[in-house]
């Protein structure tokens, strides 16, 4: 067989994104005739688990049709690697292609799949791996008002609002697709909100009022410390003379929270924006970009320490429930783009930020995958949204003092910090680089690091129960994320089982499908009774039954033996029960850029590089040494839209 030689890069992307129709239907047909050639079907594992493909050959042994029939990968990136891969195997007749980059794991669950479907037609599958070169494209200049570099949601926050106040941008993505991390995300949004607490009858308890109270009596020579301490006080008072049973919250208790769970190592200032603006950008992702949340749901995120998050109402926005939420920011923010005549460029790596003669950010160089090159002159600014560092094991390794030594991440692996280069090279200053998150609910199986779903993942974190493979607690499981991984961390093989019960679950029919396919992919266990759950994960009935009991004893009576806020809803008690096993993984690098509450990026000096933004991961300073959970998504999203707003107003 004659093989096609033409241009292709696919680990940036050049190919266009043209979308191919993919039936998710779990179909396992045997290989049949049609009157265009033979269907051969044909599997491989993926990053979700099994991905089903139909692969259809003309007489000649053409490919001449590629049809995914059963996957589960992320939508938005494993669906559309699995796209950009059907395009080129067809275009070349060649499965002998680099993995996706976005993708990798999807990427080769599909190849692989490819190739087994092949197999079954009997053809020499070598026919199939014939070389694919990369022809160089044209250098190109484009002159703008504002460059942002990277598309994930911060620079996507960041692009939109520019857009929107009149500003002429250009994005540059070095991936084959954009969304970067964000893409990966559930989407929950913590923000203050009394009135959906109010109106969703979440309630105050005795403990939570406690928590309130313990952090306000806290005494401190720290001006600003103390200030916003006296400001959460004002706050507490008059909920308290108001007379609710609601829930208490306020921008200036989520900024201390944040806070103090960041280890009381991060600027105030930024923080303070962070949680007041954050307000503001959540009615702006509803009402302007299109970004729909749950209007009668609002939870506590593991390791969230509150009740504020809010999820993305996947049911209204993609017609099927699901956890892929950041996926809907890239999407409306993309279309907002879109609208706005946004010039969106992936497969651009930015090499250099350019700086005028005056000191003053005026553009960026990128070049993309074929040594090609694209020269932006940005009259305005330049803004830098390039996420963080945590797909980057020698720099984790590094910053981390030699102590993270996991490969594993939850993160995309655009994650390499790629920024914090590019920003040192003009001058800016770095805050808390060693402060680096490892999650405790990454998962296992395929060694992905993945946070992946996971039955009971919608809830909040009050209605899991951490055991150890002995059937043991060893934690409290609304602790921070630091907290909790650093436990895990201690017990066999690094891993726990995550336990939770149907009594939040049972009714809700719309998690059926979601339910059954977790379970099938094993990402999930289930048991009718806690004795067959035991069973499923090779624990002694005896102790896991007594681990139950003594939980939900504490649960009921508010004092839990690890300290977690007791909730007598919360206990583990209605079958049927469910069982995720979980290790830590590297989840979140909080250090990064230095910028002040405007997004400008700090010098060395102290002073303002002028022209210079930041926004999202690749900035430091607001979580410390540990993100709550929750927080990045309004982090990214405020911060990306402060970036944009005060760029497109810069002269």
């Amino acid at each position: 067989m004659k093989l096609k030689r033409l241009k292709l890069w696919l680990a940036a992307g050049i190919l266009a994104l043209s979308v191919i129709p993919v039936n998710f239907a779990a179909a396992e047909s045997e290989s049949e005739e049609a009157a265009e050639g033979t269907t051969y079907h044909g599997t491989g594992e993926g990053k979700g688990g099994t991905i089903g493909v139909d692969v259809t050959l003309d007489a000649n042994g053409v490919i001449t049709n590629i049809e995914v029939v059963k996957s589960n990968e992320t939508a938005g990136i494993g669906d559309k690697a699995m796209e950009q891969l059907t395009d080129a195997i067809i275009e070349n007749q060649s499965i002998a292609l680099d993995a996706v980059a976005t993708a990798t794991l999807s990427s080769n669950g599909f190849l692989a799949a490819v190739e087994d479907a092949l197999s079954q037609s009997g053809a020499e599958i070598e026919e199939y791996k014939g070389e694919v070169t990369v022809e160089k494209g044209e250098d190109i200049t484009v002159d703008t008002d504002i460059v942002v570099i990277g598309a994930g949601g911060a620079g996507m926050a960041a692009a939109a609002a520019a857009s929107d106040a009149g500003a002429k941008v250009v994005v540059l993505e070095k991936m084959s697709a954009i969304g970067g991390n964000t893409r990966a995300g559930e989407g929950t949004y913590n923000v203050a909100d009394p009135a959906l607490l109010e109106s969703t009858g979440t309630k105050t308890t005795d403990a939570l009022e406690q928590e309130v109270e313990d952090a306000i009596s806290v005494e401190t020579d720290d001006e600003a410390y103390a200030s916003l301490i006296a400001d959460v006080a004002a706050d507490f008072e008059a909920w308290k003379e108001s007379g609710t049973d609601t829930l208490f919250d306020s921008p200036n208790w989520h900024a201390l929270q944040t806070y103090t769970g960041g280890g009381e190592i991060g600027d105030l200032d930024l923080i303070r924006t962070y949680a007041e603006d954050s307000v503001d950008t959540l009615s702006w992702l509803v009402d302007d970009i299109g970004v729909q949340f749950k209007t009668d749901y609002i939870f506590m995120a593991i390791g969230g320490k509150w009740t504020r998050g809010h999820q993305i109402d996947m049911l209204a926005a993609t017609g099927a429930e699901g956890d892929n939420g950041g996926n809907v920011y890239i999407t409306k923010l993309k279309e907002r783009t879109d609208a706005n005549g946004v010039d969106i460029y992936t497969d651009a790596k930015v090499t250099k930020i350019l700086m005028d003669e005056n000191g003053r950010a005026c553009g960026a160089l990128a070049e993309r995958s074929d040594g090609s090159t694209i020269t932006v002159n940005a009259s305005k600014a330049v803004i830098l949204a390039t996420g963080g560092f945590a797909a980057n094991s020698e720099m984790v390794l590094e910053y981390s003092n030699g102590t993270i030594t996991t490969p594993l991440t939850s993160c995309a692996v655009s994650s390499t910090g790629d920024g914090i280069a590019l920003a040192e090279e003009v001058g800016a200053s770095m805050t808390d680089l060693d402060q680096i998150q490892v999650h405790p609910l990454g998962d296992p199986h395929n060694d992905c690091g993945c946070v992946a779903e996971f039955v009971g993942n919608w809830l909040g974190a009050q209605y899991y129960m951490f055991v150890n493979k002995e059937g043991e607690r060893f934690v409290k499981e609304d602790g921070t994320r630091y907290e909790m991984s650093m436990a895990e961390l201690e017990q066999t093989d690094d891993q726990m089982w995550l336990i939770v019960d149907s009594s939040q679950i049972a009714g809700d029919d719309t998690r059926t499908a979601q339910i059954e396919s977790l379970i099938a992919d094993g990402h999930t266990v289930k048991g009718e009774t806690l004795e067959e759950l035991a069973e499923q994960i090779d624990v002694d009935p005896a102790v896991l039954q007594a681990t139950v009991d003594k939980y939900n004893a504490g649960m009921e009576s508010g004092e839990d033996e690890f300290g977690k806020a007791a909730d007598p809803n919360a206990t583990i008690s209605v079958g049927p029960f469910y069982a995720s096993l979980r290790t830590p993984t590297v989840h979140h690098t909080m250090g990064g850029v230095t910028i002040n509450t405007n997004a400008e990026v700090i010098d060395t000096e102290g002073n303002v590089i002028p022209g210079l933004y930041a926004a999202g991961e690749v900035t430091g300073g607001i979580h410390g040494n540990n993100r709550l959970g929750g927080n990045a998504f309004s982090d990214i999203m405020t911060y990306g839209r402060i970036a944009g707003e005060n760029a497109a107003a810069a002269e």
